[in-house]
């Protein structure tokens, strides 16, 4: 009786800790390592000894930041004025934005042409009324202006149309002027009246403008008042002459003058 209680007390024992073990285990009909022995760990990689007496190695130092853009100048065009194909011979008439014009000889086949004075600028192709002129790279070519300047997708050329000059404007229609009788002239004196001494006589310049008169020495005043003196004196007894319509023969005409009237031919 005691055996019979041993044993089934120590299969009972046996099953209590044997079933967790292989509960905890996961069971999977279908696994084919299934029953298999567990693989052998991975071997422990040791690490080398370190010589504490070794100095460490210097560490790399990172290359410095780059430098921040400049930043970018303001466009500079230039503007054409003519072009000339002669044969293989190729010439350019350029304004700088300075405004200074000035020629630029070529052959076929230049590819490129730097604009003296101008740092920066060449002149890469010469077409018939247009050329191709490279910018800068700190001053691109950033705004196009129509029918003068058409600047390329990445900026640093530029086609540049001949220019045109700006067209003289037409002048104002004409308008006739109401007729205006010209007003009546003074009447002649019969004696000449000679300049006042005060009075210097009149200069005109060449832009039909009253030029300032210059001032008189005393001895060119003395002169003058000496001469209206003597004229005065010729003068005093003069009597304009006056003829009459009934006085003028045939085949003669008159003439009216400051100093009387005149006979001529009557050649009409």
């Amino acid at each position: 009786m005691n055996f019979r209680v041993i044993t089934i007390l120590t299969t009972t024992l046996t099953f209590l800790l044997v079933i967790p073990v292989y509960a905890q285990e996961k069971f999977d009909l279908f696994n084919p390592d299934r029953g298999k022995p567990p693989p052998p760990p991975a071997p422990k990689v040791q690490a080398p000894a370190v010589n504490p007496f070794m100095r460490p190695p210097p560490k790399k130092e990172e290359p410095p930041p780059p430098p921040p853009p400049k930043p970018l100048q303001p466009q500079k065009d230039f503007t054409l004025r003519g072009t000339s194909l002669i044969g293989d011979k190729l010439a350019v008439i350029l304004q700088a934005p300075d405004g200074k014009q000035f020629p630029l000889y070529a052959k076929k086949g230049d590819k490129r042409l730097e604009l003296k004075d101008y740092p920066g600028f060449a002149l890469l192709n010469i077409e018939a009324r247009q050329v191709t002129i490279e910018y800068p790279v700190d001053a691109p070519c950033r705004a196009s202006i129509p029918s003068k300047i058409e600047c390329s997708k990445d900026q640093k050329t530029a086609l540049v149309k001949l220019a045109l000059l700006d067209a003289i404007p037409a002048p104002a229609p004409f308008q006739p002027q109401p007729f205006q009788p010209p007003a009546p002239l003074p009447p002649v004196s019969t004696i000449p009246t000679p300049p006042s001494p005060q009075t210097p006589p009149m200069v005109m310049t060449p832009f039909g403008q009253v030029a300032a008169p210059a001032p008189l020495s005393p001895d060119e005043q003395r002169r003058r008042e000496e001469e209206q003196k003597r004229r005065a004196e010729i003068y005093k007894n003069f009597k304009r002459q006056v003829i009459k319509d009934e006085d003028v023969p045939p085949g003669m005409r008159v003439v009216h003058t400051p100093f009387g009237d005149r006979l001529v031919p009557d050649n009409k």
